[in-house]
This record gives C-alpha cells, structure tokens and sequence, in this order.
C-alpha cells in the first residue's frame, strides 16, 4: 500500500540522518563534506526550524572555507524565513555581524 505519509517520514529519516552526518564532519573540521551534506538534507526538507538550522551551519561550513560570500548568503536566507528563536538568541545575526 502506497502511503505518502510514510514517504514524508522516510525523507525526514533520512533528512535528518544527512544533519547528523553534517554536525559530525563538521566537528572534524571537514567543512566541504560538511556543506555537502547540508545541501542534501536541504534538498528534503519541510520543515522552517530545521531549514533555517542548516542555512545557519551551513553558512559557519562555508565561512571556515574562506567562502564568506556564500556564507552571508545561506544566512540571509535563513534570516529571510523570519523563524524567531524561543529564547531571543539570533545566532544568524551574530554570525553576520562577525563578518
């Protein structure tokens, strides 16, 4: 039987399995592997929370390749998406104000 709800939680599954991969090699300093894996799990996702989470990391990813420019990008971006954090910490914000 052909469920789509079971293919939205696959591709969450597997979304999710992508950021935890990224949050690893990105601890490894791996930073190309790191994007990679966040522009997949981008690709997947539908969810605001965790699209903004991966611009945010994604964009740290790029600025510790030098690539700046494509950093402010994805957290432009994930700025664009209005998602207020419960606590008031603007981590977008402060990365931006940094470069």
């Amino acid at each position: 039987m052909n469920n789509p709800a079971n293919s939205q939680f696959i591709a969450s599954s597997n979304s999710h399995y992508l950021i935890n991969k990224a949050e690893k090699v990105f601890g490894e300093a791996q930073y190309e592997l790191s994007v990679q894996y966040y522009t997949l799990a981008l690709q997947q996702l539908t969810s605001t929370v965790d699209t903004v989470y991966i611009l945010y990391m994604r964009g740290c990813a790029y600025k510790a390749l030098g690539q700046v420019g494509k950093a402010k990008e994805d957290w432009h971006q994930a700025q664009s998406l209005n998602l207020k954090h419960p606590t008031g910490v603007d981590l977008v914000e402060m990365a931006l104000a940094q470069v």
